[in-house]
């Protein structure tokens, strides 16, 4: 695998069962994800008991002093680890996913409407959906938002519990915060673990979205899932290792001496099927190959079916 695919998205030099693989997610984004999810989860089962008390009987030995200090060790995991990866990890490849991430562009929102067809295994047609379809979009941002609210009241609460006295401070004022922020943390964790459980479920078990599983575990999923649900992104992929191999070769071609064939500082063309889906005729949109540039504007409709 070439060193820029590790650092981002773009195809990968692995041959995978029936062809090749793209390469979804680097390093520093799978890291990112499960600096965030693990103690994210954490969080959530420790939460539970301690906002449904009948819950506790179900575990052996717990207490609310102990169910709260898990909560809290999650808690300081859940803000630290994500910092680390920002802070040792490539910051460029996570602000562009995130730029992917939350940015909705207006012709995904057709794929919204054509959800119950897409999660019934029904044709869809995949209008100019990128890295990430509508859905994936709109769970992000309810993640980033519901997130942000839990740190706010978690960290009014975590005061709470540390100073006592300021619960029953006086002051309509001091009094309503903690109100509130423990009635938004409850509601919040009530509602978490709906779409919790649904993005578990479409990432290990639905046909058409569990391969994103192997790329935020390996980093790649098969290039033909990538073209068939995700066609302008694997567009743009082309687009890119179509340019990225002519400056290669432009560059052989100018520092060859002059008793010496400019040819021979081209790359082979098993190289370049290798190094550039377009040149290997993987690159295709609508069972024929894309033209060279072609822009991922102009990536058009793909059908897909029943995986």
């Amino acid at each position: 695998m070439r060193k820029e695919a590790t650092e981002g998205s773009g195809v990968a030099n692995t041959p995978t069962q029936g062809g090749r693989e793209v390469v979804r997610f680097s390093a520093t984004e799978r890291a990112f994800h499960w600096a965030f999810a693990i103690p994210f989860l954490g969080l959530l089962l420790s939460g539970l008991p301690l906002s449904f008390p009948g819950l506790r009987s179900w575990i052996t030995g717990y207490t609310p002093q102990i169910g709260l200090r898990l909560h809290l060790v999650c808690a300081v995991a859940w803000i630290l680890g994500p910092i680390l990866v920002v802070a040792l990890g490539n910051r460029r490849v996570l602000a562009t996913v995130a730029s992917d991430l939350f940015g909705i562009l207006r012709e995904e929102l057709s794929w919204l409407r054509q959800l119950p067809r897409w999660l019934a295994g029904l044709p869809c047609e995949m209008r100019g959906v990128g890295r990430f379809n509508a859905g994936q979009k709109l769970n992000g941002l309810f993640v980033a938002g519901t997130s942000a609210l839990l740190l706010m009241t978690g960290v009014i609460l975590w005061i709470v519990w540390q100073w006592p006295g300021l619960a029953s401070a006086e002051g309509l004022v001091a009094g309503a915060i903690v109100s509130g922020s423990r009635r938004l943390h409850y509601f919040v964790t009530v509602l978490m673990p709906v779409p919790l459980m649904g993005h578990i479920v479409l990432a290990t078990i639905h046909p058409r979205t569990k391969e994103s599983l192997r790329g935020m575990l390996f980093g790649a999923v098969d290039a033909k899932w990538a073209r068939e649900h995700h066609p302008r992104w694997y567009a743009e992929i082309c687009q890119g290792e179509t340019r990225a191999l002519d400056r290669r070769m432009a560059a052989g071609a100018l520092s060859s001496s002059p008793g010496r064939p400019a040819s021979s500082e081209r790359p082979s063309p098993r190289d370049s099927a290798l190094d550039n889906p377009a040149a290997s005729g993987y690159c295709k949109r609508g069972g024929a190959s894309m033209p060279k540039g072609n822009s991922s504007s102009r990536s058009g409709v793909m059908r897909v079916g029943g995986v």
